[in-house]
């Protein structure tokens, strides 16, 4: 069945920004830390997509989709979904948004309650919301077909299943309110291979069936193209750059990009893959850079005096990407590097 992608904005961020403080004494706080996870990110999913959002560990991904999801509070900026402002909804009104935007794990084991059967939580959603109890049961019994499990089982306990069973489970219980937008954090790093193609199978099909859109949040590329329609990359908090999930994968333009897709580990390995990866190691503890500059100049490889002493903006490229990065600025210094990196002169 072929998926819809309409031209309607379903969620919208704006100027996201989420910060992190570390404090010590009670009557006398004082600020021992503090860590920028989320910096003034922006985006739009239209109605039937999917967008990767894709980062190492620590890049803000993770804390950005609780922000859309509003299990934390962001510092400013505004999440609009279906066209009204949620971010500074009262709970009893946000309540009502549950039902249209729900949440799938890193691990299954740990998002469902162990002490509840499996009907028991896979009902819980609709019993929250009013659903008679017998009716809820249906639903729930329905909703293990749907996704490739035996109803049969369903008076079991989570343990007594797989981890791709449980993630199965799990998908089930957030499809229960028949949501418009599903958050899928991390929602296969936690499985076998063979078990993560057959679950990221099954999210597609969904997909198809229903026209959900999703955003899909993960740290591994592969799986970004594949899965996604457009991919958003993320360091240290920053979108640094943006685009169709093919072209991104094929022709990265953000040089962070370029070392992301270089630390994949093939069977030949080799030094590029070792210092890259030894690079970006040395990326989540990065050595002091100016407070106006760009967040990855302190490791970059084609850093330039411009990228120590301003900040880039998010710029648009003929191959519909965008980033956030001063060698596409349009100055005589860039523009001859443009021309030749268009023509495949200089990789």
């Amino acid at each position: 069945m072929k998926r819809a992608i309409s031209k309607r904005h379903l969620l919208s961020v704006r100027n996201i920004s989420k910060r992190f403080v570390t404090s010590t004494g009670l009557i006398r706080r004082k600020i021992i830390a503090a860590t920028q996870a989320v910096d003034n990110v922006s985006f739009d999913l239209h109605v039937g997509e999917t967008v990767g959002l894709v980062g190492g560990s620590g890049s803000g991904k993770s804390t950005l989709a609780r922000i859309i999801l509003r299990l934390i509070e962001a510092d400013s900026g505004e999440v609009w979904f279906d066209g009204e402002p949620i971010t500074s909804l009262a709970p009893d009104r946000m309540r009502l948004f549950r039902k249209d935007f729900q949440v799938v794990f890193q691990d299954p084991l740990h998002s469902l309650n162990p002490r509840r059967t499996v009907a028991e939580n896979i009902m819980r959603p609709l019993l929250n919301f009013g659903t008679a109890r017998a009716a809820a049961r249906l639903r729930a019994e329905s909703l293990m077909v749907t996704v490739g499990l035996n109803p049969a089982t369903i008076d079991r306990y989570p343990h007594e299943f797989s981890g791709g069973q449980c993630q199965r489970i799990a998908i089930a219980r957030a499809l229960a309110l028949k949501p418009r937008l599903l958050i899928l954090d991390e929602p296969v790093s936690a499985l076998d291979v063979s078990v993560q193609a057959q679950i990221l199978n099954l999210l597609k099909s969904l997909q198809a069936e229903f026209n959900m859109t999703y955003l899909f949040v993960s740290h591994d590329l592969g799986l970004v193209r594949w899965m996604c329609d457009r991919t958003l990359v993320m360091y240290r908090g920053k979108l640094l750059e943006t685009g169709n999930s093919d072209v991104v994968h094929d022709q990265p333009a953000h040089p962070f990009t370029r070392d992301f897709i270089a630390t994949v580990l093939t069977m030949s390995g080799d030094a590029k893959w070792a210092d890259v990866a030894a690079r970006l190691d040395d990326a989540e503890t990065p050595a002091e850079v100016d407070e106006h500059g760009c967040i990855y100049a302190p490791v970059c490889s084609e850093c330039r005096p411009v990228c120590r002493r301003k900040p880039p903006v998010l710029r648009h490229l003929p191959t519909g990407q965008a980033v956030a990065c001063h060698l596409y600025e349009h100055t005589s210094e860039n523009s001859a590097w443009i021309h030749q990196r268009a023509a495949g002169v200089v990789s």
